[in-house]
This record gives structure tokens, C-alpha cells and sequence, in this order.
């Protein structure tokens, strides 16, 4: 029997599960504590360590996107001096995606938990607004990330088209 209660939209969906693994670095000496995946995002099996030319020493921990035979992966790294997350193609051509990796891993839980952000039959109002509550949140979190031409501000910008539903 139904309670004759309409519940809005928000209440009806349930929020992305996000699982945190420990991905060891090459060579055993430590682990990374990321998460598995997020849309395009995956992590890998193991944390390789990788220098720029500049001799910026990076671990790279994921992949967003696939390297199939038409797509390029961009590979996500942490740098292991200034603890900041970036992501590119190549270590040398790299832009930030956050301050710091546990950040990355808050933006990554609280963007998970808003989501979706607009319902599958919604509009461009209701796209932009769901673009402006994953620009807030990322803000809330670690302002420095949202960028013109890094990860998150890409991503919001991805949300804003209309294929982030439920």
C-alpha cells in the first residue's frame, strides 16, 4: 500500500558506489590508496613511476578514457614531491586535476554522491544546474583544482551536455 507520498526526484536514485583500492608502487616499497573507478576514470593494477624531461618524478595511478584503436588514454598521476594530482598524455604535458590526492579522492566520493545529476528525461536548465552543483562541489572541496583546462573543470563541462543521468 503506498503512503500517498511523492518523493523527489533525488530521493528516487541511489549515488554511485565508489571503492577505495591500494594500488602498490613498482618496487613494493608503498601503496596508493585511490579509487577503483569514476565514469572514464580506472585505476591500475600498479603505481609506475615515471619522470618528466624536467626531472619531475610522477607515479602514474590511472587512466581516463581508452587507448583503443581511435582513443588516446590519459594517464592520471600523483607528483611524488609536491603531492598534487595532475593528468595528461605525457608526463611533460600534464594539467591539475587536484591539490593533493587525498582531495582527489574527496572530490571523487562527493561528486559520486550527488550523482545523477538530472534525471534521463531533464533539459539544458536542469543540465546546467547539475553542472553547477558538480562546479560547487568541486570548489567546496579544493578550489585551486577548478581551472580553465584541467580535469574537473573539463567535467563539469562534460555534465553540463546531458549524459551524467541516472
Amino acid at each position: 500500500m503506498s503512503s500517498g507520498i511523492a518523493l523527489p526526484f533525488s530521493a528516487l536514485v541511489v549515488p554511485l558506489d565508489i571503492d577505495l583500492v591500494g594500488i602498490p608502487v613498482e618496487g613494493g616499497e608503498s601503496e596508493l590508496i585511490v579509487p577503483d573507478e569514476f565514469f572514464a576514470y580506472r585505476a591500475l593494477d600498479v603505481a609506475v613511476r615515471v619522470s618528466s624531461d624536467a626531472g619531475r618524478s610522477l607515479l602514474r595511478f590511472g587512466t581516463i578514457g581508452s587507448a583503443g584503436p581511435i582513443g588516446v588514454a590519459v594517464s592520471v598521476f600523483v607528483d611524488e614531491e609536491s603531492g598534487e594530482v595532475v593528468s595528461g598524455i605525457e608526463p611533460d604535458d600534464v594539467t591539475p586535476v587536484n591539490t593533493s590526492l587525498g582531495l582527489f579522492v574527496d572530490c571523487v566520493r562527493r561528486l559520486a554522491e550527488i550523482f545523477p545529476y538530472y534525471s534521463e528525461d531533464s533539459d539544458y536548465e536542469e543540465w546546467e544546474a547539475g553542472a553547477q552543483r558538480v562546479q560547487e562541489t568541486i570548489c567546496e572541496i579544493d578550489a585551486p583544482a577548478y581551472q580553465e583546462g584541467a580535469y574537473w573543470y573539463e567535467f563539469r563541462w562534460d555534465v553540463s551536455m546531458g549524459e551524467f543521468h541516472g
